[in-house]
């Protein structure tokens, strides 16, 4: 069902149930206030003909015929009027009316059914005679069906037409949300440009700009999906084209020439795997998590990293730890896989037999762990500190061994940023580099 359709419903039904309760409260007092009003005119229609008699100063003993000659009655159907005296003779009456049941009647109002009509009544006894006005219970209900036609008319024209007008405006005020989606239908796959829709209202802007934040986020990753394409294919094409001549010359070649080849050609396809399995990290790191990989214990990551080193490697990672240990919204193999990472390059970058220091400190900042992995290494520039996380970038180190796919530091980036962490890039105080992590806690 659409918004307008459910609007107009909604309305429809509402009012139904509103101006229902409020015409059957007003059904009961225009009821009530019209009897009361007819009840006043009987009582006021029987005192006028009393002040008439009395002012005709006819005794109450006069001839019939003098009566009918004082009092002119023409009573229609439903009204009726009669003139008695105490002792019971009928003086005047009209031509219409239940005069037999006005003999014995109370004074004041009273209510019969005769002739199967019901008959409101009223019985004035004044200056020797018994004045009878009645009217029909069936011609007041006709006054108050016809008062109530005439209230209940313009309702229902103000009803339907409201509905009419709510139907209107609302499609109206839609037709901005019909611009939008004409806009959403055109747009092409690659096409992030910002929507604007003229005149939108208020409650519609929140949603443009929701959107065109989207688009603006759409935008920056097929502008770095380009990029990391580009530089992929870049980077798998310079192993695979050293892999492709070395094996083109042991084709040509003999003897250790052929095994020198086939050797060059074998780290060409190590370095190809090696950058393979970063992009696959890479991309594993931007997944979706996995149930199941809970991290309960940062410390236990880290200890279980120094465990997985070799002996030489295990012997130059020194471990600080200050604080209470607790776990991380990180999922343990992605942090393993961060950790792992900075270590792996600083182990790498620094001079042999040079130590590494790995800090976990959990009383620094509230609610993060900060790690610290220290080196000796050359360190990096301000520039290059700058641009050190960049997909496929490797500093003058990378590039003179001919080392690394330049992804490491961009995982471990786009891991802990992804959970609300920070990674920082300075150099060490004594030389080197540190890189900082800030670890969210659980």
């Amino acid at each position: 069902m659409s918004l307008r359709l459910r609007a107009v419903l909604i309305a429809g039904f509402s009012l139904i149930l509103l101006w229902g309760a409020a015409a059957t409260l007003m059904m009961r007092g225009v009821h009530a206030n019209l009897d009361q009003t007819l009840d006043g005119r009987l009582a006021m229609s029987a005192r006028m003909v009393s002040g008439l008699l009395e002012r005709a100063a006819l005794a109450p003993n006069s001839a019939a015929s003098d009566f009918t000659e004082a009092v002119r009655v023409s009573g229609k159907d439903g009204i009726a009027c009669e003139i008695r005296s105490l002792h019971g003779e009928v003086l005047a009456r009209t031509t219409t009316g239940p005069h037999s049941e006005f003999e014995a009647l109370p004074a004041g109002f009273s209510t019969r059914e005769v002739m199967g009509h019901e008959w409101r009544i009223y019985v004035l006894r004044a200056n020797g005679y018994q004045i009878t006005t009645a009217d029909r219970i069936d011609q007041r209900d006709t006054l108050i069906n016809e008062l109530l036609g005439a209230a209940g008319l313009p309702f229902l024209i103000a009803f339907f037409g409201g509905l009419a007008a709510l139907w209107i405006g609302i499609g109206r005020g839609l037709s901005p949300l019909k611009a939008l989606s004409q806009q959403l239908r055109a747009k092409h796959a690659d096409d992030t440009s910002p929507i604007a829709v003229s005149h939108s209202p208020s409650e519609l802007r929140p949603v443009l700009d929701a959107m065109n934040g989207l688009l603006r986020r759409l935008a920056r990753a097929l502008s770095n999906q380009r990029a990391f394409t580009d530089a992929a294919a870049h980077e798998l094409r310079t192993p695979l084209t050293v892999i492709d001549t070395h094996l083109q010359v042991a084709r040509i070649s003999e003897g250790e020439d052929v095994a020198a080849s086939l050797a060059s050609a074998d780290e060409g396809v190590k370095r190809l795997r090696r950058t393979l399995d970063q992009m696959m990290v890479l991309v594993r790191a931007e997944a979706s998590i996995s149930e199941g990989d809970d991290c309960t214990s940062v410390m236990e990551v880290i200890n279980g990293i120094a465990a997985q080193n070799g002996d030489d490697s295990r012997k130059r990672l020194t471990i600080f730890s200050e604080g209470v240990d607790a776990g991380t919204p990180i999922p343990r193999s992605m942090l393993e896989i961060a950790v792992r990472n900075l270590v792996d390059n600083a182990l790498r970058y620094s001079p042999p037999g040079s130590t590494v220091e790995l800090r976990a400190d959990f009383n620094g900042t509230t609610g993060y762990c900060r790690l610290e992995v220290a080196d000796r290494g050359p360190g990096l520039s301000a520039e290059q500190t700058k641009q050190i996380g960049q997909r496929f970038w490797r500093g003058d180190q990378g590039w003179q061994h001919n080392d690394g796919a330049g992804l490491g530091i961009s995982i471990v980036r786009a891991i802990v940023e992804r959970f609300g962490g920070r990674l920082d890039m300075k150099p060490g105080e004594s030389g080197g580099l540190v890189a900082e992590l800030l670890v969210p806690l659980c």
